[in-house]
């Protein structure tokens, strides 16, 4: 949603030209460790600030990128950023970094080869950069899901199923592809509160990554209750709110220097 008008509609463009002027930007929120509270990494968040209506999210521009072709383009923008920004994180050793991925690359037999060679030009072990991919997009590519899984595995990627439990797949049916970890959608984490069933669910979640050996992520983490059920349901990684907003790739250094104590309402 736009801090400007909603209802303005996105047209193809308007995002070239945004692509052309730099309109995009990035903002990194961290990902902990959810037993030791330790930082594991970031996820990279694109942003559209657009000069007239303000900062527009992705929800409102992608499927038009999509749908005019430019989901590619897109694409370079936020990998050469989020690289650049990554080498800057050297000092703290092993730090992962996540990055969404469009459906439409899914049948782009050539994205894994370009990004491996984005990667050794950046100096960045490609086994440090997780490709998130919705639940809900890959159970609408599944011809081109197992293919494209299978090429950036090969490269030494990582994988995530983004935004779990919206598209209604098992996981018994989504761990036929080689990924790597599994991204329980926000909603979940911040109904627990107050939803049984949304605790019964990623209590299960959780349950049954572990005995298919995949390590899962909990979204949307807005409150230390949350987070104690998360823990105590063995969880591997939280992101949310708790935790830290998005943040500028400056803002997220700083982070980085003194989480200790940005993080201290967690750690008690």
């Amino acid at each position: 949603m736009a801090n400007g008008d909603p209802g303005i509609p996105i047209t193809g463009a308007e995002i070239q030209t945004a692509i052309n002027e730099g309109q995009f930007s990035l903002r990194y929120q961290p990902k902990l460790d959810c037993e030791t509270l330790s930082l594991k990494g970031f996820e990279a968040l694109i942003r559209w600030d657009h000069p007239s209506i303000g900062t527009i999210y992705p929800d409102q521009f992608i499927r038009v990128a999509e749908e005019s072709g430019l989901i590619g383009k897109i694409t370079e923008v936020v990998v050469d950023q989020a690289f650049r920004w990554y080498t800057t994180t050297s000092g703290v050793p092993g730090l992962s970094l996540s990055i969404n991925i469009s459906a439409k690359r899914l049948s782009d037999l050539d994205f894994a080869d370009w990004l491996k060679r984005k990667c050794l030009s950046a100096g960045i072990r490609p086994d440090s950069i997780i490709l998130e991919i919705s639940e809900v997009a890959v159970l609408g590519e599944r011809l081109h899901a197992l293919d494209m899984f299978t090429r950036l595995r090969t490269k030494g990627f990582r994988v995530a199923i983004d935004g779990y439990g919206i598209g209604h797949a098992t996981l018994a049916t989504l761990a036929k592809l080689p990924f790597t970890e599994i991204k329980i959608d926000k909603s979940f984490a911040m109904a627990a509160p107050q939803s049984p069933e949304a605790k019964a669910f990623l209590k299960s979640t959780v349950q049954t990554s572990h005995s298919l050996d995949l390590r899962v992520v909990a979204e949307g983490v807005e409150d230390r209750e949350t987070l104690d059920y998360l823990r105590n349901m063995g969880c591997d990684f939280v992101h949310g709110y708790l935790v830290a907003r998005p943040m500028t790739g400056e803002e997220a250094q700083d982070w980085i220097l003194n989480r200790r104590r940005l993080t201290r309402h967690i750690l008690a």
